[in-house]
């Protein structure tokens, strides 16, 4: 236990000093719209000049709001999906990890971290541009294997069935970079020793993946699954930039991050799109809670 002595305050106030400025930078920035969003979900507010006190009135508002309970059904499919994503990574880093040429495992390494350079947007237009029925790059792939004839076209983008679909192939083959890199850091602190011992067992490149890099990386993995059920919950962008701010047709692909952005800058609704921000801290939260809870990393 450290003992903070007034000897001590006196001899390093100067440190104290310096983080006073950034503190309050960060409670200004950080904190001030968190606590100001949360005295909204109260409010009839329109961002502007109306503001009343409405008490329950948003919470009972989201009761009622069968949009905003379909937008949590379809955050849910893309969180499943997103988990089957979180496979290709772990494979593709434990192909890596084993290559035995240090350069060409760097060359490799290299590969992956220049992607990360490029803004997510640059993938997300490039993408839909690949959906476009005339143009795109996959009808075009389609119509020379001979699926499509010359002239039929696919509407990604535009067909209530395919949108979700589509939404989720986006990205494919999803290796990401920063998945890969940290699946990679855990596999490189796994001793020779450990795969000479399963050598001298007799124990096949399966046997290995499955009962000692996958055992061993699972404090990594867990990292991963936080920030990727953090990340879906909250993002909304992606499909903004795909489908608009309606969400595709008829709404279909509207989750709760993108209701939020239509309710406050589109309606006006700015208390009650603090309402659904509070319930999203919410759920995160007790998601997160059960992955610390249930999901263990034996050591």
């Amino acid at each position: 236990m450290i003992v903070i002595t007034k000897n001590k305050l006196k001899n390093y106030w100067h440190c104290y000093l310096l983080i006073i400025a950034p503190l309050i930078l960060v409670l200004i920035f950080n904190y001030y719209p968190i606590f100001n969003g949360f005295i909204h979900i109260f409010y009839r507010w329109n961002g502007d000049n109306i503001e009343e006190f409405i008490g329950m009135g948003n919470f009972v508002k989201m009761f009622h709001d069968t949009e905003l309970w379909r937008s949590f059904v379809v955050v849910g499919i893309f969180i499943v999906s997103n988990l089957i994503k979180m496979i290709p990574p772990i494979i593709t880093a434990v192909v890596l990890h084993h290559i035995i040429s240090s350069r060409i495992q760097y060359f490799y390494r290299v590969l992956f971290v220049i992607p990360m350079i490029v803004p997510a947007i640059v993938g997300i237009l490039i993408w839909k541009y690949y959906y476009e029925p005339n143009t795109g790059f996959i009808n075009a792939f389609l119509r020379t294997i001979g699926i499509l004839g010359p002239a039929e076209t696919i509407q990604w983008l535009t067909n209530i069935k395919l949108v979700i679909p589509s939404l989720i192939f986006a990205g494919f083959p999803w290796v990401g970079a920063f998945g890969v890199l940290i699946y990679l850091s855990g596999l490189s602190n796994i001793s020779k020793e450990i795969y000479e011992a399963a050598d001298i067992d007799g124990a096949g490149p399966i046997r290995v993946f499955w009962c000692i890099e996958v055992p061993l990386i699972m404090t990594q993995i867990r990292i991963n699954l936080i920030l990727m059920i953090i990340g879906t919950i909250q993002s909304w962008q992606n499909v903004y930039l795909y489908l608009g701010e309606s969400g595709g047709p008829g709404g279909i692909a509207t989750v709760p991050g993108l209701l939020i952005f239509r309710e406050a800058f589109a309606k006006g609704f700015f208390g009650y799109g603090c309402a659904i921000g509070f319930l999203l801290f919410l759920l995160t939260l007790l998601l997160t809670w059960v992955n610390n809870r249930y999901v263990r990393v034996k050591k």
